[in-house]
Formats: C-alpha cells, sequence, structure tokens
C-alpha cells in the first residue's frame, strides 16, 4: 500500500518541517504578541471577537476554547457577512478582534477587522503571506514567519496559526499550565512524528481506505482540532468527513450511525475523555462500528479496533499539537493509500477570497 515515497510529497515533508518551524515562530512574534497583550490589558478589554475562514478558523476554535480556559474574556466567532452583507449593529469598540488569513487576502476577514479599528477597538491581522490586503489593517501585524507553503493542504501554517492564538491567550492569562505547553510545543510535535507513530497511523488507514464516509468524535480541544481533521480528510482524500462533539451527537445525529462508516475518536483530555468514551462504547454496543481511538493513555487503546499511541504528555492543551500531527500525517497517508497525491486537490487555490 505504500510503496509511493511519501518524503516526495510536499505535505509529509512539511509536516515534519514543524518542529523547528513552530520554535521559530514563537521565537520571531514573542515581542509582539507581548506588546498587544500589554495594549489589550491596558484598555481591560474582556471581549475578543475570533474571524478567519477554513483551517484559519479551526486555529480559532482552539483560541475560543483557550481564551474562556484560561483568561477572563469572552470569546466568539464572528459571522463576517453579519459586517459584510447584512449592516448589522455589533459594536467592537471593546473588542480585541483577530483575524487570520493564509494567503492574505480574506476581504470579509479584512472588514471585520477594520470595522473594529475604526471603532476603537484593538484589532490584529495575522497572515502567512507579507504583501497582502491584510497587511494594511489593525492596530498590529503579526507575520506566521513559517515560510512560503508549498503544500495545498496547509500544515504548518494552521500549526503556526494556532500556537500564535495561544500565545495570545497564554500572555495574557499568564497561566503557567499554557505557557509550559507552549514552550514544549515543538518538542511535543517531534515526539509525535517519530517513525513509531508514523507506522500505527499507516497501520489504521486499512479501516477508512475504502469508505467514502468518517466520523470524528471529540470534546474540548479535541474537538476543536477534529474540526481541521475533517478538512484535511476532504481535501487530501476526497472522502466525507464529519466531526462532531461526542456531546452533541447523541442529540439526534446519532440515528444516522451506519455500521461500515468507521469513526475516528479523540482522547487527549481526562477533563472530556468520559464522555466521548460512553459514546465509543455506546455506538459499538449498538451499531458495531468500526473505530480508530487516538489517545495519549495506553489504558484508552482497547477501546477500538485500531488505536495510535501519543506521547503521555500530549494531555489537554498539548494534545492540541499532537492530534494536529496525528491529522496531517492520517490525511495524507490516507490520499496516498487511495491513490491521490496530496499536493494536488481538485478544485483548491492557494488563494480564496470571500467577502
Amino acid at each position: 500500500m505504500f510503496d509511493y515515497d511519501v518524503s516526495k510529497s510536499n505535505m509529509w515533508r512539511e509536516v515534519h518541517d514543524q518542529p523547528q518551524i513552530i520554535a521559530h515562530v514563537m521565537e520571531e512574534n514573542e515581542a509582539k504578541i507581548q506588546e498587544i497583550c500589554r495594549a489589550v490589558k491596558e484598555r481591560k478589554i474582556k471581549k475578543v471577537v475570533l474571524t478567519g475562514r477554513g483551517s484559519s478558523e479551526h486555529a480559532l476554535i482552539v483560541g475560543k476554547y483557550a481564551f474562556e480556559i484560561y483568561t477572563d474574556m469572552t470569546a466568539s466567532l464572528s459571522s463576517p457577512s453579519v459586517i459584510t452583507h447584512m449592516n448589522g449593529k455589533i459594536d467592537l469598540s471593546d473588542a480585541l478582534a483577530i483575524g487570520i488569513s493564509q494567503c492574505g487576502e480574506a476581504k470579509d476577514v479584512y472588514t471585520v477587522l477594520k470595522k473594529c479599528q475604526d471603532e476603537g477597538g484593538i484589532a490584529v491581522s495575522i497572515t502567512n503571506e507579507r504583501e497582502c490586503l491584510m497587511r494594511n489593517v489593525g492596530n498590529y501585524y503579526i507575520n506566521c514567519e513559517c515560510g512560503k507553503e508549498t503544500s495545498f493542504t496547509a500544515a504548518k501554517s494552521y500549526m503556526s496559526q494556532t500556537v500564535l492564538t495561544l500565545m495570545l491567550a497564554a500572555h495574557l492569562s499568564g497561566d503557567e499550565e499554557l505557557l509550559k505547553a507552549l514552550k514544549n510545543a515543538p518538542k511535543m510535535i517531534s515526539a509525535c512524528l517519530k517513525p513509531e507513530i508514523e507506522t500505527q497511523v499507516k497501520e489504521a488507514v486499512p479501516l477508512f481506505r475504502n469508505t467514502q464516509d468518517i466520523l470524528i468524535l471529540a470534546r474540548g480541544f479535541g474537538f476543536a482540532v477534529a474540526h481541521e481533521t475533517e478538512l484535511k480528510i476532504m481535501e487530501a482524500s476526497y472522502t466525507n468527513a464529519k466531526a462532531y462533539s461526542s456531546c452533541d451527537y447523541p442529540h439526534g445525529p446519532i440515528a444516522t450511525t451506519q455500521r461500515f462508516t468507521p469513526v475516528l475518536f479523540f482522547l487527549t483530555d481526562e477533563r472530556t475523555d468520559s464522555s466521548t468514551i460512553q459514546l465509543i462504547e455506546k455506538l459499538q454496543k449498538d451499531f458495531r462500528i468500526s473505530t480508530l481511538v487516538v489517545t495519549n493513555k495506553e489504558k484508552y487503546t482497547a477501546l477500538g479496533n485500531a488505536a495510535v499511541l501519543l506521547p503521555e504528555e500530549a494531555e489537554g492543551v498539548s494534545g492540541v499539537f499532537a492530534l494536529t500531527v496525528f491529522s496531517q500525517l492520517f490525511s495524507c497517508l490516507l490520499s496516498i493509500a487511495r491513490g491521490y497525491n496530496p499536493d494536488e486537490p481538485i478544485g483548491l487555490s492557494k488563494t480564496t477570497v470571500t467577502f
């Protein structure tokens, strides 16, 4: 199945470059992020508005959890059309607005940031391209500093955006757990790229190779990463994927469960694992589904038909980095196993503009 030399894939290479890239991203942006956080604290801002599309929005979903767990700020995901098309009356004068776009050409994200800036709030623009539309808006600009992305399926840029968003939450909160997780992020990413973990991913791929649908079920930080996993699977291997919260799935969607639709379960946070475990047991009993459990705890590996065991330290927010690496490897290897090229997805463009 894997006679193909995966090292030829730009996606695979950029996934493996991430330990060094993320260390560089944090070092280059530390001073700017501290500057932004000082301004937010001086203004006593308690509202965060997060705006992005695709992978950028998924990075911000991780941030939404972090802001509301570690700071006393209320965080919300923006619906840009409220401003760009519906003349919404939302007041951003007392908000920290964070807008992210890999290419920096997202007109709708630009418009949200401009509204925030014009009304007297603090607007932060984050892109990976320096010469772009969004470079011209916001009180502060941050470049991802992860280098030009050669893979169509965003890997290093998503990880960089996630880290930058978490850095803002960490420095606003001063939380030692979050700061430590970020400091150790390059080491965690590197640990998840060890050959034994990639071998486990390869061994799990046959469960999913011949299906047209995949479910991803998780909760908390795991559910945040599940959104990105869903997207990566769809764009790299043309497989329908859907992420649900383990707590939302029983409220209706469970009725659509199919015997031959395999399920990915993420278990990397003891605070939320129990409800996901209960769901695994119920679905196996009632539907006899095929399952892949991705976890940092050996005691949970027996819950699935297959398992990927991540480092024990991949707990809570640290699990975000580990699950992201798994998701990237899984999507890349599934694409290759299905006979596709993950670097040439049909119908995609590196510059996607919405307004």
